[in-house]
């Protein structure tokens, strides 16, 4: 009673990383005394239930909004129809295809890309592939209408185009999913039809850890893989060293954090500055997984 009431609406109420960044906003809630309602779809491709969660925080006098779209385009109608009511209206994670929206807080996947790209490159290098060699390499993603997935993997072979190997090449053959038992399929599928793929990089969740479960029953230790996130999966081969394994990790936590942050910010009239903030990234592997800020993060999951 008397408290501000923010709802925040994630893409998948089961997934772990939807789960840490409404940790964070749970954190953020108590410390600011607001009310943090969380809800969400039950996988990321369920749109029109993202809409109708959108359309009943309106009906019960939401003072704030906190949406992870998902669907850029799909949902920017509804994004700017919250703003066009007076709702504060903050993005975490993803970006819509509008600008009817107050401050976003997410990852500069383009950046983050290109990061993964370097890290592949030295990764690949130490595990053996020389620079003279033919070397082959593929994108494992999700869904093409996700902006973020799409700007890593801009970022990634902008990199690659630049800095690999001139007879390192990516492969034009994309795995696309958003199941893990999808991605499963399709990885063994790929690995099935090509030769000489030496290096992996797992854009999403749900491929990241596919490929951990194909690279541990098949022993390919001469594959080199960089991924985003942290799936169990992920974590249990990273333990290995044998494995050749480096992880994108986003800062989930602080997004849904500052999110409800802003929230607060707004109702009380301020104006966000800069409206896109960038949370930022941490690449481990198993040389730095212990170390005592990336233990911090994990921490979280």
């Amino acid at each position: 009673e008397g408290r501000k009431n923010i709802y925040l609406i994630v893409k998948d109420l089961d997934d772990e990383y939807w789960k840490v960044l409404s940790k964070g906003a749970a954190v953020s809630g108590n410390e600011l005394e607001v009310n943090v309602y969380m809800s969400g779809s039950e996988d990321e491709i369920e749109i029109e239930q993202q809409v109708r969660l959108v359309d009943k925080a309106i009906s019960l006098n939401a003072d704030a909004i906190i949406i992870a779209p998902d669907d850029a385009v799909r949902l920017s109608d509804c994004v700017s129809s919250i703003h066009a009511q007076g709702i504060p209206v903050v993005l975490a994670d993803t970006m819509v295809n509008c600008q009817d929206y107050d401050v976003c807080f997410m990852t500069d996947n383009m950046l983050a890309g290109r990061e993964a790209a370097k890290t592949l490159i030295d990764d690949m290098k130490k595990n053996g592939v020389s620079e003279n060699n033919e070397a082959n390499v593929v994108i494992l993603t999700g869904a093409v209408t996700v902006p973020s997935l799409n700007e890593r993997i801009a970022g990634f072979c902008g990199y690659w185009a630049d800095y690999a190997p001139a007879d390192w090449k990516i492969l034009d053959d994309v795995c696309k999913s958003d199941d893990y038992n999808d991605a499963v399929i399709d990885i063994k599928d790929i690995f099935d039809r090509h030769d000489n793929i030496n290096g992996v990089f797992a854009a999403n969740y749900f491929t990241a850890e596919g490929f951990a479960g194909y690279i541990r029953d098949s022993g390919r230790k001469d594959i080199s893989l960089v991924n985003f996130d942290f799936p169990d999966k992920i974590s249990e081969l990273m333990k290995d060293e044998s494995f050749s394994v480096s992880s994108v990790l986003q800062k989930n936590y602080e997004m849904g954090y500052k999110a409800v942050e802003a929230c607060v910010n707004l109702c009380d009239g301020e104006v966000p500055e800069p409206k896109f903030v960038d949370t930022g990234i941490l690449i481990i592997d198993h040389e730095t997984r212990n170390t005592p800020q990336v233990q911090d993060i994990l921490s979280r999951y």
